[in-house]
């Protein structure tokens, strides 16, 4: 990137203008009431984000309150002390979706994130599976929720706008008495229940549809979407899915299959209370689907074009009820697209319910739209530092976590601006942008013209990163 300026343009840094809406959130409590400090902890959010989006690795209170010339005590009080609520902030997002991303094409997605971490003491650490790494470690996990609006080609087009994270807390620090002192340490409120996460998910995903956040579908991978339970919650609120299904646990069986309805049952013995399907059918697996098809069933689909070449694969799909119990024939009420990839590394699949008109084409697309979760949670660890906060608390996780989600809107506003006549530049393109525009600003302020300001923003950003 040459000077300060991508794609020719400029962008203008105004995050206290941003961030003007959401003034009453930093600076009340629930009831409406506010504090002797609030006007401090106002002051200190838009430094708080602009020390995110600032170069470098040490994204952490003491890191941020060096690199901006504020007192480390106020930086970590407005985190860690400060009364403000972060689900007001993420209410916000919710809330308040540009126009530029909001669309009826978008995809809610869930997800969860983990955030490794050395010690117990900090809320929520457990040794668990850490996605980032494969594998089980100490860490603490997230339950994000994203909005993900397909690019129009390019895999990388798509638009990404976060609605919310809450902190996993596994069952142990959530109600044994061996954690009650370390719950009392970190903060942890006194009436909160454990919750699984894709309970957390479904509750993120209801305050997105309480505020009518527009979007298609849901998706999800497979750790939420073999859940019978969670798949039932989103029927019954009639919001259309895209979940991943592990190959080998679920069992369906033609949609086309006869039921047996318990008021047809006769004969000797308990009549069944659910409907069954017949005992000379045998339900099949997806893999057990996929071993059975020859090369002429699989469709080859190009949903998007990538960086160097065009994504696509082999997929198939068929019209599925899907069973609840083999051994006794129960059926559930859960009828739609079993859609299944035939891909180098593996075989993957996905149960489509409330989208019987898409075309096989549209479902793969939006399979795959997932992976916009993913880079969003990238961008946030090595952009912006999600995975940085060195506190221990309850509540300076979720403020660190949500201070983060509204830098990643903060950037996202601007890259989705420049995506409006052309396509938009990468999420770190546009956050470097923003880092040159800070520095050429400064340059400004000591009363330097602005093509001169602009080369002394760029000397003093390259002289203090690898950039």
């Amino acid at each position: 990137m040459s000077g300060i300026s991508y794609r020719n343009h400029t962008p203008k840094i105004d995050i206290r203008r941003f961030l003007a809406p959401l003034r009453d959130a930093f600076t009340t409590r629930p009831g409406g009431l506010s504090w002797p400090r609030a006007a401090n902890t106002w002051r200190i959010a838009p430094a708080y984000v602009e020390g995110l989006i600032r170069p470098g690795s040490h994204k952490t209170l003491r890191g941020i309150g060096k690199r901006l010339d504020i007192n480390e005590h106020r930086v970590r009080r407005f985190i860690s002390e400060s009364p403000w609520e972060h689900n007001a902030v993420q209410d916000h997002l919710n809330e308040h979706i540009p126009e530029t991303i909001a669309s009826p094409e978008a995809m809610l997605i869930v997800d969860d994130v983990d955030i490794l971490k050395h010690g117990y003491d900090s809320v929520g650490v457990k040794s668990q599976y850490a996605g980032s790494i494969g594998k089980i470690s100490s860490c603490q996990v997230g339950v994000d929720c994203v909005l993900a609006v397909p690019g129009d080609h390019y895999n990388a087009d798509q638009l990404t706008w976060p609605l919310g994270c809450e902190l996993y807390l596994p069952q142990n620090w959530a109600t044994s008495d061996e954690f009650e002192e370390r719950r009392h340490d970190c903060g942890v409120p006194h009436d909160l229940s454990f919750r699984t996460k894709p309970q957390i998910a479904l509750e993120l995903l209801a305050r997105a549809r309480e505020t009518s956040v527009p979007h298609a579908c849901v998706g999800a991978d497979s750790g939420y979407g073999e859940l019978r339970s969670f798949r039932k919650q989103l029927r019954d609120w009639s919001e259309p899915y895209i979940l991943g299904v592990g190959p080998k646990d679920m069992h369906v069986i033609p949609e086309s299959t006869p039921i047996e309805h318990p008021e047809d049952a006769s004969g000797i013995g308990r009549p069944p209370s659910e409907p069954r399907y017949p005992s000379d059918v045998t339900p099949q697996s997806p893999e057990e689907i996929a071993e059975s098809l020859t090369d002429d069933d699989w469709t080859r689909v190009t949903w998007a074009e990538g960086t160097k070449e065009s994504l696509s694969g082999r997929f198939f799909r068929t019209r599925v009820r899907v069973v609840k119990r083999v051994r006794k024939r129960r059926i559930s009420e859960e009828i739609g697209w079993l859609l299944i990839e035939d891909a180098e590394e593996k075989l993957r699949a996905w149960l489509c319910w409330g989208l019987d008109e898409w075309s096989i084409e549209e479902l793969a697309a939006y399979a795959h739209l997932r992976w916009a979760i993913e880079q969003f949670h990238k961008e946030a660890k090595q952009v912006l530092g999600l995975d940085q906060f060195e506190g221990r608390s309850w509540k300076g996780w979720h403020h660190h976590v949500t201070i983060v989600l509204l830098t990643y809107a903060f950037i996202a506003t601007e890259r989705a601006a420049q995506g409006a006549a052309a396509r938009p530049p990468p999420f770190p393109e546009i956050a470097r942008a923003l880092v040159y525009e800070m520095a050429t600003q400064i340059a400004e302020s000591e009363g330097l013209e602005r093509l001169k300001a602009e080369e002394v923003g760029k000397a003093m950003v390259r002289g203090l990163t690898d950039w």
